[in-house]
């Protein structure tokens, strides 16, 4: 039986000639997860206002762990968008059953490219802004239960919902409605390699410059990749991974090696 993909190309231009899909709710979007980063770090900070000098840089540390509520707000703005549509958000990832297991292994696969292509951007703009391939950390030491939450939990959520914003929902409508796929990736990849600013912001220019850049090549790379293939799972596999190592490397390595 023929299964039809709700979030297809064809399908979302129709919802586009039909007036049902604009640029606006796609482009909002794309700065939502920098918005909710935002919101939430200045929340965390509250907590620390008694306790710590600096609030703000003292909850930025956390955001393995709060992230979840940055993933929770992206959820409930994708769902209810993609509900416009009539579609959930199982149509934006193209969740079949019977492709499962292919994806699966496509994922795997992406993996070979998805970290070269992520390391490059990160030693290659930490070497021309600090001059070192070993720029500050974006984790920090965290207690156990946190480090094993961000090693359990925080990988594959941050992947799924990272993956249904930038490029299941947000990406195929910005390139239907402006009807120019370059400029669809130039939006989604900057918007994407922005939210690293606020991962965790701080008041370090620098820094928040290194976040942006080194994400760059790995956001337009996936975008055009993902634009060919439309097949979103390979992409949360991968992506999985990577921030598996992420926490691995930052957080769970140097816990056990005091």
């Amino acid at each position: 039986m023929e299964i039809t993909d709700l979030n297809s190309k064809n399908m979302i231009q129709k919802r586009v000639d039909s007036g049902q899909v604009t640029w606006k709710w796609p482009l909002v979007i794309v700065f939502a997860r920098l918005s909710f980063a935002l919101i939430v770090q200045s929340l965390i900070a509250l907590l620390f206002f008694r306790s710590a000098p600096s609030p703000y840089l003292a909850a930025g540390k956390w955001w393995p762990v709060y992230g979840i509520l940055i993933d929770l707000g992206c959820f409930l703005l994708v769902s209810w968008q993609a509900g416009k549509e009539g579609l959930r958000l199982r149509d934006l990832v193209n969740f079949h059953s019977h492709h499962l297991g292919r994806d699966i292994l496509r994922g795997l696969l992406y993996i070979l490219w998805v970290f070269p292509v992520a390391m490059i951007g990160i030693l290659g703009f930490s070497m021309l802004l600090y001059g070192t391939p070993q720029a500050p950390s974006v984790y920090s030491p965290l207690p156990v239960w946190a480090a094993i939450y961000g090693l359990v939990v925080f990988p594959i959520l941050w992947a799924l919902m990272e993956q249904c914003t930038y490029q299941g929902y947000a990406l195929p409508r910005l390139e239907g409605a402006l009807k120019r796929t370059g400029l669809a990736v130039f939006i989604v990849a900057f918007g994407w390699g922005i939210q690293h600013i606020a991962l965790p912001l701080t008041s370090d220019m620098r820094f928040m410059l290194y976040r942006f850049l080194s994400f760059l090549p790995l956001a337009v790379l996936m975008a055009l990749v993902y634009l060919r293939t439309r097949r979103l799972i390979p992409f949360i596999v991968a992506h999985w991974a990577v921030n598996m190592l992420g926490i691995l490397s930052g957080v769970i390595v140097p816990m056990l090696m005091k």
